[in-house]
């Protein structure tokens, strides 16, 4: 494996984690400033953008990981419709944010559709994801099932929508696991 690659194993895993750190905090944020004034959510915009590039990058980095290490494409398609549910969900975001601002306000009720809909559709995919995933003959270095199981449990909890705070919790231990795995093949790497 080339130096290159080991690299970006170790950007994607640490990034990985450091996002599931800060999606607990972000979602708070975001719901904080709902409470206080939906005009306030401009303020976590960037953290949006910034979380929607790193998630499509170890979405992308995860296929290309299951694609060049272990010759697994069975999730290709599936990731790279998260990959464009996330694209989808941020749009979302920002033309619910950019009418707000310009005074163009939603109805809560197709607000609150909206977001329910989109979070349903990507607990659906995330959840045929970590299913087809369970397919591949490695291990991902001990970490399948539990990757695999938390990510279905995680995927569940989003679709009921009342159990997504317990979904976002699998979700975090979810991105950890992802990162772990990231950092178990740049080490395999290494020592190849």
């Amino acid at each position: 494996m080339t130096e290159t690659k080991t690299v970006q194993y170790a950007l994607a895993g640490w990034l990985a984690i450091i996002s599931a750190v800060l999606l607990v905090p972000e979602i708070g944020l975001a719901v904080l400033l709902e409470f206080i004034s939906s005009d306030l959510k401009v303020i976590i915009a960037p953290i949006h953008i910034a979380n929607l590039i790193i998630g499509v990058y170890i979405l992308y980095m995860f296929r290309r990981l299951l694609n060049k290490e272990f010759g697994f494409h069975n999730t290709d398609v599936i990731i790279t419709i998260l990959i464009l549910v996330d694209i989808v969900s941020f749009i979302i975001g920002i033309v619910e944010l950019g009418g707000s601002m310009f005074g163009l306000k939603l109805t809560a009720d197709y607000d609150l559709t909206l977001s329910m809909f989109v979070l349903f559709a990507y607990s659906i995919v995330t959840i045929v994801f970590a299913t087809m995933l369970l397919k591949l003959k490695d291990d991902l270095f001990g970490l399948l099932r539990p990757y695999a199981y938390t990510t279905i449990v995680s995927g569940v909890c989003g679709a009921t929508v009342v159990l997504s705070p317990i979904g976002l919790l699998a979700a975090v231990v979810a991105l950890v696991m992802q990162g772990m795995i990231f950092l178990r093949a740049k080490r395999e790497a290494e020592i190849l």
